[in-house]
């Protein structure tokens, strides 16, 4: 609850404690992360066809069976 009041401005945060710039920026940039991750989500699993885009060439040669 100490932590809370600090995040408030209420009271000094506690040394080795986050501020309260700190904490905003942690929020916008976890929020940021989610909110791509999220995107990205969408866009793919709402495509109609992804079979059109979302493939590997079969005639890729990897070198992986050369002596």
């Amino acid at each position: 609850m100490k932590w809370m009041l600090a995040v408030l401005g209420q009271i000094a945060p506690d040394e080795g404690g986050l501020t309260v710039a700190g904490t905003i920026i942690m929020i916008a940039s976890v929020l940021l992360v989610l909110g791509l991750a999220v995107f990205c989500m969408v866009r793919i699993l709402k495509e109609t066809r992804p079979e059109e885009h979302h493939h590997a060439p079969l005639d890729i040669n990897t070198h992986d069976l050369d002596p």
